[in-house]
């Protein structure tokens, strides 16, 4: 009888535990649609930094922390429309051929396994995909993006940053995938080159949103989410120990440049709020 009491104690807790996790899979994580808000233009008189700059460096951040918020509203509009193919899949209690190919192209660009299309998955199968799938479709802080792009490109002083928009110091291996580094003969990889400094971005972002190095900041950003608390950039900089060689200390630089020449307003002067 002793054997039989801890088994049914053993059944009843899996039994409650994979109850707790379906109502997390349909109704936990947050739903709430983003507001997709161009971004205002910033004139260097309206930068305001805890330790002053040189206008020449306000005159990089003008320029570039619009174009981080435009590429980070396309990530939120693909965050949208997933949300969106999520709660149709629900309310229809199933999948349709057109709901699975819509969701294999987005599990394609962020480097997820596809899932079987004849026959569909269980639909609590799906919704446990498309979660893992909101975990890497999200933003990166806009002030954290700015920091990396000064530090990787000399505040935008570099040639490769000048020449080949790359602001992130972000390395392929591909002959004739960008520029190998002058001051490096033996260098087993390349500067990535880009089209334009968007493309640039988006690839940076993208990186971030789907390497192996960076599942820490994901998982960071997702509880944040999940708490319905601000996407800290602090807090997601603790995730970047291996972008760099530097290690640790490279994010304490990222940091550093955060608190001190980026404003903390940024957001707000792209979104035109006010206090």
């Amino acid at each position: 009888m002793k054997k039989i009491g801890i088994r049914y104690q053993r059944t009843f807790k899996q039994f409650f535990l994979i109850f707790i996790f379906f109502i997390m899979q349909f109704c936990g994580s947050p739903t709430a649609r983003h507001d997709i808000k161009p971004a205002n233009s910033i004139a260097p008189k309206d930068i305001s930094t805890v330790r002053e700059i040189p206008e020449s460096h306000k005159a990089f951040l003008a320029r570039f922390l619009p174009e981080i918020h435009t590429a980070n509203n396309k990530i939120l509009q693909q965050r949208n429309d997933i949300l969106d193919l999520k709660d149709t899949m629900k309310d229809a209690g199933q999948a349709s051929a057109e709901h699975l190919y819509k969701l294999n192209s987005f599990l394609k660009k962020y480097r997820i396994d596809a899932v079987a299309t004849s026959p569909a998955p269980p639909l609590s199968d799906l919704l446990i995909t498309i979660n893992k799938l909101l975990k890497r479709a999200d933003i990166i802080p806009l002030r954290l993006v700015m920091a990396q792009a000064i530090i990787e490109s000399g505040w935008g002083n570099s040639g490769f940053a000048r020449n080949d928009n790359n602001y992130f110091g972000v390395h392929c291996y591909t002959e004739g995938c960008g520029v190998r580094p002058a001051a490096n003969d033996s260098a087993d990889f390349y500067v990535k080159a880009y089209t334009s400094e968007m493309a640039g971005i988006e690839d940076y972002l993208w990186i971030l949103n789907t390497g192996f190095a960076y599942r820490g900041l994901r998982e960071t950003r997702a509880k944040l989410r999940n708490g319905n608390k601000p996407i800290d950039p602090f807090s997601l900089a603790r995730g970047l120990s291996r972008y760099s060689a530097k290690g640790e200390e490279y994010v304490k630089m990222v940091s550093n440049i955060i608190r001190n020449y980026i404003p903390e307003n940024a957001d707000d002067l792209l979104t035109g709020k006010s206090d």
